[in-house]
């Protein structure tokens, strides 16, 4: 083996795994952005990225989102991830944010 071949073998190698760590990002934002757009409910693909950018866990805010839309309240994504936010050490699964966020908006 010599070392130009060695070389490109290197590159391609670390090009590989570089678009593969695209992909892998692209799809962990495309995902849930398209399960909110088809359940009815409004996020941009920039709330999405924000919500993985601030640490929030994007499954489980859409999940309780999506709840939110099916069950016909009127709540938007930053609500939602604001109360996720605010109690993140007591909610444990999407049900308990979606309680949490119907509980504040009665109040």
């Amino acid at each position: 083996m010599d070392a130009k071949s060695f070389i490109f073998g290197l590159l391609s190698g670390l090009l590989l795994a570089v678009v593969l760590y695209w992909v892998s990002t692209f799809f962990s934002i495309f995902r849930p952005w398209l399960q909110v757009l088809m359940s009815g409910g409004k996020a941009s693909v920039f709330q999405i990225l924000g919500m993985r950018l601030r640490g929030s866990n994007v499954k489980l805010v859409t999940e309780a989102y999506i709840m939110l839309v099916q069950r016909g309240q009127k709540v938007s994504l930053s609500q939602v991830e604001a109360q996720y936010l605010a109690r993140k050490n007591v909610i444990m699964n999407s049900q308990d944010l979606m309680q949490i966020v119907e509980q504040n908006q009665g109040a």
